[in-house]
């Protein structure tokens, strides 16, 4: 090897080494720290890209999730508030049955007939007061009873795979008046006709035939609100179901972005003690490299 001074090439490729050395000591460091072994684009582009859309992925069926909880949440408003009414229809029934029964005399049927008012009254109330988020649910006034519920459950765009619609008829006007247990004028009504069949609970309790044809119409009443329940039951599973693959994606993605993503800390602890000892060693074997032009010096004094 001849002997220069201009040019140390020794010392340059050490200093080279100790230079590589200390760049993958902090890469390993900057690891350890984050946790992820791809911290910019340009530890791994391709990777970050794929992460990057991973991630988009796991937000979205996220946000999927907690769409699909207020969807259910509505149901449960609409079934708690079906029930309410089929609990009020259930007692109608009993004292149209209890009135078709003829040993009542007339304060009877009137005050079974007063208790019917009040229970299509609540019906009516319930009916307008059915409300999530400012949209009335069960009186035909909101856009769901013309459009219907679109639940996005899915993270992407396409309505096919993402979405879900739930039936508008599902939030149409239902109170005593759609039901057929009685009109808006209830309230002010009184006994005071002779008809003996009953197409509402104006005429129901005249007389014991009258109440037991008002059976059939109530009859008709809770079958209209068991069919919406059943309804809601339906869209209800169909909401878990959906629930549960947006589980099972979150879980896919997130499996496949820390593949991508997260650092294995103990691979990284290894290489950072390898590029120390090898920066100790380059530092060490650099002071001997600068020293070599020492050499020609002694050659000039000799």
């Amino acid at each position: 090897m001849a002997i220069i001074v201009n040019t140390n090439m020794t010392a340059l490729k050490t200093q080279t080494n100790l230079s590589t050395a200390t760049n993958k000591m902090g890469n390993a460091l900057e690891r350890m720290s984050t946790g992820y072994k791809i911290n910019s684009a340009k530890d791994d582009a391709a990777g970050l890209y794929v992460a990057t859309g991973l991630e988009t992925q796991i937000r979205g069926s996220k946000v999927a999730q907690d769409n699909i909880a207020t969807g259910n949440n509505v149901l449960q408003i609409v079934e708690s508030d079906l029930d309410n009414m089929l609990s009020n229809l259930n007692r109608i029934r009993d004292l149209a049955t209890q009135a078709a029964n003829s040993i009542y005399d007339e304060d009877a049927m009137n005050a079974m007939y007063e208790e019917v008012v009040a229970r299509i009254e609540e019906i009516n109330r319930v009916s307008l007061a059915s409300n999530f988020n400012g949209l009335e649910l069960l009186s035909g006034n909101s856009r769901l009873a013309t459009d219907g519920l679109r639940l996005q459950v899915g993270a992407n765009s396409d309505p096919a795979g993402n979405s879900i619609m739930i039936d508008a008829t599902l939030f149409n006007q239902i109170d005593a008046t759609t039901l057929g247990t009685g009109g808006d004028t209830i309230a002010g009504s009184t006994v005071t006709n002779t008809d003996t069949v009953a197409t509402g609970a104006e005429k129901a309790f005249l007389a014991a035939t009258a109440a037991a044809s008002y059976i059939a119409v109530i009859d008709s009443a809770i079958d209209t609100i068991s069919t919406n329940k059943s309804t809601i039951g339906a869209v209800m599973n169909r909401l878990e179901t959906a629930e549960e693959s947006l589980i099972t994606t979150v879980e896919n993605a997130t499996a496949a972005k820390s593949t991508i993503m997260d650092a294995d800390i103990a691979e990284e602890s290894a290489n950072y003690v390898q590029n120390q000892i090898l920066q100790q060693t380059s530092s060490a074997l650099l002071v001997q490299a600068n020293s070599l032009p020492q050499i020609a010096i002694q050659l000039v004094q000799g």
